[in-house]
């Protein structure tokens, strides 16, 4: 069974287009089940109903014209329930209904499960059979299983589908995502390559055979190189028949074998990408489909082989990366590095495929000030470059290929997003006071830029967060002391005298180092921040030290511990910074080093049961609101699958921020958040109203934050959290939130688009 299922969604992913994907799907589960009649009805949300949209076995002309209604029949039935339906006389059912243009008076069996993909019925597969039966518990499974592995490849396939149509017929199409950093982009797409694999390559026919010809064949001499280079660099380490690989990898090369098949198919007028991505598949499955092991593993070289071709081809096609003026970056998984290769100016908006909105690359894009949207799932990528795009990351929306009047309308909605701006920065110079006299400091969360363009503006009240992971991020190896002496020393002076907080190296998780492999199943629970800097002493000693002695005559240095848990890893942090301290005393005795105040990051559950300990043992704690809320709910707040379920105004963490208020100030315990959430108008409401005083963000959140704080009483705040407080779910607090703040004559930070912008 196993085989066959693989078979059939092997089959399925390398068809060039939506109908033959369907027809080759029906075809094989008919044969597969031995039954006579198998459809797929995908579901038309435009017109609430189904649409038969292919069949073996029922009427081949009622194919794309048929359709019934979501609450008609046994297939609205089975998609009503999100659950099979497996009955032997379909016509005994009372919501049988009899639908002559299918013929299907013949058949009396039915089974039908839905198709789902990301909580959204796709549509339904039914198989029929004349012989009234009930189908076993192994066709039923068979089919579930099916249903369940095909479902993302079948909504794959429907947006390549869509983008294809849209293109002929110069329609505008619409993808949904997640909204990350806020705002609109109007530009041209530009595809970073994501690590090839074949499924990333669409089927396209050209018709210049020469030219394709051409191209494949300089991908292959590009090829042979790589393996020539490759065997000389490993001639002297290795045994020389382990090289003998090599000269099985240059045999497979050759004419005979890639060359005459990639031929066959170039002759008919796929492109060389096609071409080698058919021919590839094609011998991977014949390879897989041996019984003997060795065989077997060869279709492991075939794939290695063909993907160097591939790279070399693509290469090729695109060796100048050339950025639009306006240029929507569009990415597999974002990277700093990814960004950082962008001309100044250019870069309009990011869509990243993997990842969710409050990834750490996400942060990133929050404070570039960049908007962005993620998980939109199972793009074809490479179908989107050079396209012109509307980004409308405040509803999480991308259409391709925008009509005139929309671009017009996004233009207008770009133009009140600039007002709006204005008003911001005509007051940026003001403090951040209440109505009713209460002042919040509107600190800086940094790190992510690496340059301090911005420092002098003097806007905020020093850096509640500086990252001082994202320097390490950007270097080929790990910094020196002095390295890392000469650029704390320099932030630290860029926002004196206000003070500086500075977390230790925080990596693990999203957040990774070329230099330094961590790979582990569940990253965000295992080896990250103070966890690994601890099993590390040499690297957690000489940040230290460089921060301790960055400090020297300045004075504005706060020191904080991530990723804490218990009380055994600050005592072993505090033993460090105190070794660190008389080492450099007794090196520098001239000198005078101060000892800063240490702090914790409140973002590990435990933590925030363990504050009287705190208050013996450091000198304040920030709430990292981010990983708090994902340790809360149990969400990888990188995962687009289980994106919409990291909500900070869950209840659950709403009233956890509230305990940590209370107690700290009960045991005078200095306290901060530095979360996303400080830096959304909401969200820092319930904060100040909680007893925040201190809140960290974004640079491109601060004039915002303090527009707002500035046409706010703390009383009506705190009014409404004893509301949110009550409330059960995060939807009922961000709709008194929300209606608070239109009460308050602040409802122009609201998206509102026009309809004919929404869906």
């Amino acid at each position: 069974m196993l085989a066959t299922l693989r078979s059939i969604a092997e089959s399925v992913s390398r068809q060039a287009s939506l109908d033959s994907a369907l027809s080759c799907f029906v075809t094989m589960v008919k044969d597969a089940m031995q039954t006579q009649c198998c459809s797929i009805y995908f579901a038309d949300y435009s017109q609430d109903n189904f649409v038969l949209m292919a069949t073996e076995g029922l009427n081949p002309d009622a194919v794309g014209k048929f359709r019934i209604g979501f609450t008609e029949g046994l297939v609205g039935l089975v998609a009503q329930r999100e659950e099979p339906i497996n009955i032997a006389f379909a016509k005994s059912h009372p919501r049988f209904k009899l639908s002559p243009e299918v013929n299907e008076e013949g058949y009396n069996a039915f089974l039908s499960v839905p198709v789902v993909h990301q909580k959204k019925v796709l549509g339904v597969i039914v198989v029929q059979q004349k012989i009234a039966r009930v189908f076993s518990q192994d066709e039923e499974s068979f089919l579930i299983t099916l249903s369940a592995q095909l479902a993302s490849q079948l909504a794959h396939a429907e947006i390549k589908e869509v983008l294809r149509l849209d293109e002929s017929s110069h329609q505008t199409s619409v993808l949904k995502g997640v909204s990350s950093a806020p705002g609109i982009a109007i530009g041209q797409a530009f595809v970073v390559l994501p690590k090839l694999d074949f499924k990333s390559i669409e089927l396209k026919h050209d018709d210049n055979t020469t030219e394709q010809r051409r191209l494949f064949t300089q991908a292959v001499s590009a090829t042979r190189k790589e393996f020539n280079t490759l065997s000389l660099t490993l001639s002297d380490s290795i045994p020389q028949e382990a090289l003998a690989v090599f000269d099985v990898y240059q045999q497979l090369l050759d004419a005979k074998s890639l060359g005459q098949n990639v031929e066959a198919e170039l002759k008919e007028g796929w492109s060389a990408q096609s071409a080698l991505k058919i021919v590839i598949e094609r011998l991977i499955a014949q390879f897989n489909a041996m019984q003997d092991p060795y065989i077997k593993e060869r279709a492991v070289d075939v794939k290695d082989i063909g993907l160097r071709v591939l790279h070399h081809l693509i290469n090729t096609e695109r060796a100048v990366k050339d950025y639009p003026q306006d240029t929507i970056l569009i990415a597999n998984t974002l990277t700093p590095a990814m960004l950082a290769e962008v001309p100044k100016g250019h870069l309009a908006g990011v869509v990243s495929v993997n990842g969710a909105a409050n990834s750490h690359a996400s942060i990133l894009t929050r404070a570039m000030g960049i908007p962005a949207i993620w998980g939109i799932e199972d793009l074809p990528l490479l179908q989107f470059n050079a396209k012109a795009m509307i980004l409308d990351a405040y509803a999480g929306r991308l259409y391709i290929s925008p009509s005139q009047m929309l671009k017009d309308e996004y233009t207008r909605l770009q133009y009140q997003e600039t007002i709006l701006n204005d008003k911001f920065v005509a007051e940026q110079d003001f403090e951040a006071i209440t109505l009713d006299g209460e002042h919040i400091s509107l600190l800086l969360n940094a790190g992510l830029d690496l340059n301090t363009d911005n420092n002098n503006d003097k806007i905020c009240d020093g850096v509640g967060l500086y990252r001082t992971e994202a320097w390490f991020m950007q270097k080929g190896q790990f910094p020196s002391q002095s390295e890392q002496e000469k650029w704390y020393r320099e932030v630290l002076a860029s926002y004196h005298p206000e003070p500086v907080v500075m977390r230790t190296l925080d990596i693990g998780g999203d957040k990774v180092l070329d230099y330094f492999d961590i790979s582990e199943e569940n990253p965000f629970l295992g080896w990250r921040g103070i966890r690994i800097t601890l099993d590390h002493p040499e690297l957690f000693s000489a940040q230290l030290k460089a921060m301790l002695k960055a400090n020297v005559g300045l004075g504005n240095l706060k020191i904080m511990l991530p990723m804490i848990s218990g009380t055994e890893e600050v005592d072993e942090a505090l033993g460090l910074l105190e070794q660190a301290y008389f080492e450099l005393s007794e090196k520098y005795p001239e000198t005078v080093i101060e000892r800063p105040e240490i702090g914790i990051m409140l973002e590990v559950p435990s933590s925030v049961f363990l504050l009287p300990e705190w208050s013996n043992k450091v000198d304040f704690c920030s709430v990292g609101s981010n990983d708090l809320t994902q340790y809360m709910l149990a969400v990888d707040r990188s995962n687009a699958r289980v994106a919409e379920l990291f909500n900070p105004y869950h209840p659950g963490v709403l009233r956890v921020l509230h305990k940590v208020a209370k107690e700290c100030l009960a045991l005078e315990l200095p306290f901060s958040l530095c979360g996303e959430l400080g830096g959304d108008p909401e969200g820092a409401l319930l904060l100040i109203a909680m007893g925040y005083r201190r809140l960290s963000m974004n640079y491109s959140s601060l004039n915002k934050m303090k527009w707002v704080i500035r046409r706010l009483k703390v009383s009506d705040m705190e009014k409404l959290l004893a509301e949110c407080l009550a409330q059960s779910n995060a939807k009922q607090v961000l709709r008194l939130t929300r209606n608070f703040m239109l009460e308050h004559q602040l409802g122009d930070l609201f998206y509102t688009p026009n309809k004919q912008t929404s869906d």
